[in-house]
């Protein structure tokens, strides 16, 4: 019996931050990990890495839609792990 692959979304990849630490974590153990960053962010860190990665911008429903249809072609329909990582931020004034 083969065992099935188990997938883990992590938002919010950006170069440095915990989102990149987490999915390249959850590469190592074995999970198909998939990243995603902002569409004017660089990727570079994840490609290098062998990590899918896929552009979301929290605050664009089309963005959240295309990830989703994207993630659900990708893993067929099941996710194991779901990290919400991105975040939506307002500067004061």
């Amino acid at each position: 019996m083969t065992e099935r692959k188990m997938y883990a979304l992590v938002t919010g990849c950006g170069e440095g931050g915990i989102g990149e630490a987490l999915v390249k974590e959850y590469s190592r153990r074995g999970l198909y990990a998939i990243a995603t960053v902002l569409p004017t962010e660089a990727s570079d860190h994840l490609t290098a890495a062998g990590i899918t990665w896929f552009p979301l911008d929290v605050t664009k429903q089309e963005s959240v839609l295309q990830l989703k249809d994207k993630v659900d072609e990708l893993t067929g329909g099941y996710l194991d792990v779901l990290v919400n990582n991105a975040q939506v931020s307002r500067h004061a004034k």
